[in-house]
């Protein structure tokens, strides 16, 4: 039984075979994924530029993989792709990330994850992660609860600020907002327990699902970065909306993920140390 109940009617049979599709293949995109990253990781970039472009090429060749894979049994389904053009299709529509945590990927690092987000007339009702280094797959159908390696998983019950670990805010492009950041990063290194960062968004919201981290909250995140864990976070019990507390359909610019019990307080120190900056 799920932690929450649906709220919109939609094909909950049509979605559960989508979503158990993706599940029984996840050993196959997993030797694709460790297969690509051994290729990009075995040469050193020597400029960003050079490390972009290695980037790229991993994003385009797992996203080419994933969506053959798809369109292989679904072929009237829309696709929607980071970096590709748009697939037009019927009701149900796929939203993927190929790789979360590019730069872990192509550094060699064991951190990053494949999302696959299903959505059936524009709002998400299932989702995949598949977690190549650790082989592990999370996944999500509304109504049905949120599971790992077929296990069912909840977030944790952590209430208070000091005992809970965040995974701090850190935009690749954030010489524009430092002072925001710095304000973030000192109101929650004064409450919070400890920080913890993966540099894969969808990796650290996994691990808020299962209980193991508590919050975190991102900015410039997009559409594919959320919508397979919008699902999975909110069926093991979680949140995950703006600093307004509105909650995630089609992607917001800045995110809160939490276990949902500490998602109040958060928005409320957010609101308040960013009071300082503006008033500075």
């Amino acid at each position: 039984m799920g932690i929450s109940s649906p709220t919109i009617n939609f094909p909950v049979d049509e979605t559960i075979k989508r979503i158990e599709y993706v599940k029984a293949n996840a050993m196959g995109i997993i030797h694709e994924a460790k297969k690509i990253q051994r290729e990009v990781s075995a040469i050193r970039s020597d400029t960003d530029a050079d490390e972009k472009d290695r980037i790229d090429a991993a994003d385009g060749k797992l996203g080419d993989i994933l969506i053959r894979f798809l369109q292989k049994s679904f072929p009237k389904d829309g696709i929607v792709c980071e970096d590709k053009p748009p697939i037009d299709g019927g009701e149900f529509k796929w939203i993927l990330d190929p790789v979360d945590g590019s730069m872990n990927f192509v550094r060699g690092l064991p951190l990053y994850a494949i999302s696959f987000g299903l959505e059936h007339r524009e709002t998400p009702v299932g989702g995949v992660v598949i977690v190549p280094p650790q082989e592990s797959v999370y996944s999500a159908v509304m109504g049905e609860g949120a599971f790992k390696n077929g296990e069912q998983i909840v977030t944790s019950r952590v209430s208070e600020l000091n005992r809970a670990i965040f995974s701090p805010n850190l935009p690749t492009k954030r010489a524009h907002m430092i002072q925001e950041i710095m304000a973030d990063l000192s109101g929650f290194l004064t409450y919070a327990r400890s920080f913890r960062r993966t540099g894969s968004f969808v990796l650290d919201s996994c691990f808020i699902a299962e209980g193991v981290m508590d919050a975190i909250w991102e900015k410039t995140v997009k559409h594919w970065d959320v919508s397979a864990i919008s699902v999975i976070l909110s069926e093991a019990g979680g949140k995950l909306t703006d600093l307004n507390g509105v909650h995630y359909y089609t992607g917001l610019p800045e995110l809160v993920a939490s276990n949902g019990v500490l998602h109040s307080e958060i928005l409320k120190l957010l609101k308040t140390v960013r009071s300082t900056v503006s008033r500075n």
